[in-house]
């Protein structure tokens, strides 16, 4: 059967609109950064010691210290007193602090004499923890850094090659506080908080402030739902085990990997911390339309359907000019 020239037209038009429009709504390319860091001239290990002690004992902490240029080098240790730098967690070390912080344990460890390592040689350390018998019941932290420098020029002043250490968490035993607050849970896309957004993915971002007096290292998972209550996702908060610090505030981020979501969503964060199973909840909400999707696409239907109705006028015209024609 061979089809009349009006209904022709109209399939060619209604194909290529849609040889237009469902390519640019459907293609999605993601992108994707990666990053690197480079190795150190010296490497420590452990990176993290933490300590769980009673006041007016003695602990003593195996280092292991190796030299991983291609040159000799002559180690000097030094204790300094660190805090955190920013809400990431990363460390800073109080390089000049003129007296030792209430909580540090610069006095507490130890001298350890200076020493030598050959290119690529490793040395075991043995660091001496005394806690004074009037030690504060809480959180004690310092830094135990080795700054190595090439026999030559050792003493000079100049020539510094390596420098690396190892971070100490003190508990003392005793009456303390553990206090973590949520200060901030909410719902962000391109580093901006909403509660509103078009697509994924979607980063929750959790911010912890601790008020007492000893690092606390929370852990726990965002739970995610949508409108029926049937679960999306689970994401960990801070499956990395990191500490937080009295007094200071650090940020977590967990993302939902999934660009097409639709509809209304709960997020519900359920963290533990502490020796005594402490615990916050805190659940938000959140709204996921693709409207410029839907806009688009209601053009391309209204498109068509303005279409069809002028070819579907013009085929009855035709049709009726026909038969006039056979009369």
């Amino acid at each position: 059967m061979t089809l009349k020239a009006p209904l022709k037209r109209l399939l060619v038009t209604i194909g290529v609109m849609v040889a237009i429009f469902v390519p640019a709504i459907l293609l999605h390319s993601p992108t994707f950064a990666q990053s690197a860091d480079a190795a150190n001239g010296l490497q420590i290990s452990p990176a993290l010691v933490q300590l769980n002690g009673e006041a007016g004992k003695s602990y003593n902490v195996e280092l292991k210290v190796l030299n991983v240029t291609g040159s000799d080098l002559s180690f000097k240790t030094a204790v300094n007193d660190f805090a955190a730098k920013d809400e990431t967690g990363t460390p800073s070390i109080l390089l000049d602090e003129a007296a030792p912080t209430p909580t540090s344990i610069q006095t507490w460890v130890t001298s350890i004499p200076d020493f030598s390592l050959k290119a690529h040689e490793t040395k075991t350390i043995i660091a001496v923890i005394t806690i004074p018998v009037s030690a504060e019941p809480g959180g004690h932290y310092g830094v135990i850094r080795f700054s190595g420098t090439s026999p030559t020029l050792n003493g000079t002043g100049v020539g510094l090659s390596a420098s690396a250490g190892t971070l100490f968490l003190v508990r003392v035993a005793g009456t303390v506080t553990e206090k973590l607050t949520l200060a901030t849970f909410e719902a962000t896309a391109n580093s901006k908080q909403s509660a509103l957004f078009e697509y994924g993915p979607i980063t929750f971002v959790t911010r912890f402030q601790n008020t007492g007096n000893v690092h606390v290292q929370p852990t726990g998972t965002i739970l995610i739902e949508n409108i029926f209550k049937n679960k999306v996702a689970s994401l960990d908060i801070n499956s990395e085990k990191g500490n937080i610090l009295p007094s200071s505030t650090r940020r977590f981020e967990s993302t939902l990997n999934q660009k097409w979501l639709f509809g209304r969503y709960t997020a519900t964060t359920t963290v533990g911390y502490g020796t005594q199973g402490q615990a916050i909840v805190e659940t938000i909400s959140f709204w996921v339309i693709p409207y410029k999707l839907i806009l688009v696409g209601l053009a391309v239907l209204a498109t068509l359907i303005y279409i069809l109705r002028k070819a579907i006028k013009r085929y009855n015209k035709y049709i009726i000019a026909q038969s006039r024609k056979k009369k």
